[in-house]
């Protein structure tokens, strides 16, 4: 075996002690690396957030979306947006815009009591978030739509060219199918966010999306049975 060179015995001694210093760090941590503040995949700490009551929540949301975007990730200089964030905002604008469209056809022209009830339901709760997903998205800087893209609207008008129990099992169905999509949307937001905010009040909008969900299918499961009759 031919003898180490001095430039290669340099090397292995600063291997050496990059890994004692390292272990030292370890030590000094109750066993734990220190976090890399620039690696996203290190940054999924719940961090503090600016309390929602100071600073106001006109979109009445908790955890406020008026407190996304505000650089809470750590390690973070200004908000760290991904492009799941991006799609996030834009298909929950979107939604919104589908959403309120349809609830209020639905508030005015139906007379059956659970397709009332999901309308209500819909039109407070994407009124809030339409209101939230639109401050967080100007101080972000994300382009949201400003009305439905063509597949969109096409859906909205075969929908409203109905009437009567047609209209309300048309509306239902809808309503649990755009939902059902969001909960994919939403979940995914949850882990991949790169912005705080987004991903706490993701995890907020999950339930509320399920409840949305069984809301529908019981109308038309109740509405089926009446039908039958």
């Amino acid at each position: 075996m031919r003898p180490l060179r001095k430039a290669q015995l340099t090397a292995a001694a600063a291997v050496l002690l990059t890994i004692s210093g390292a272990s030292a760090q370890t030590a000094g941590n109750g066993g734990q690396m220190n976090q890399d503040p620039y690696n996203p995949q290190t940054r999924r700490e719940t961090a503090s957030m600016p309390s929602a009551n100071a600073a106001g929540n006109a979109a009445n949301i908790t955890p406020s979306l008026i407190d996304m975007g505000f650089g809470t990730d750590q390690g973070n200089v200004g908000p760290f947006v991904t492009l799941s964030d991006k799609q996030f905002a834009r298909i929950t604008a979107l939604r919104a815009m589908m959403e309120l469209q349809l609830a209020e056809a639905a508030l005015t022209r139906s007379t059956n009591p659970d397709v009332k009830s999901v309308a209500t339901r819909l039109t407070d709760d994407y009124t809030r978030w339409q209101t939230g997903i639109g401050r967080a998205a100007a101080y972000l800087k994300i382009s949201l739509p400003a009305e439905l893209d063509a597949k969109s609207k096409a859906d909205v008008d075969r929908i409203l060219a109905l009437n009567g129990p047609e209209f309300d099992q048309a509306y239902l169905r809808e309503v649990a199918h755009l939902q059902h999509k969001a909960l994919t949307v939403t979940q995914h937001e949850v882990e991949a966010s790169g912005v705080t905010g987004f991903r706490h009040w993701a995890g907020v909008m999950v339930p509320e999306l399920q409840e949305q969900v069984r809301m529908a299918r019981r109308g038309l499961d109740s509405n089926a049975v009446v039908s039958k009759k």
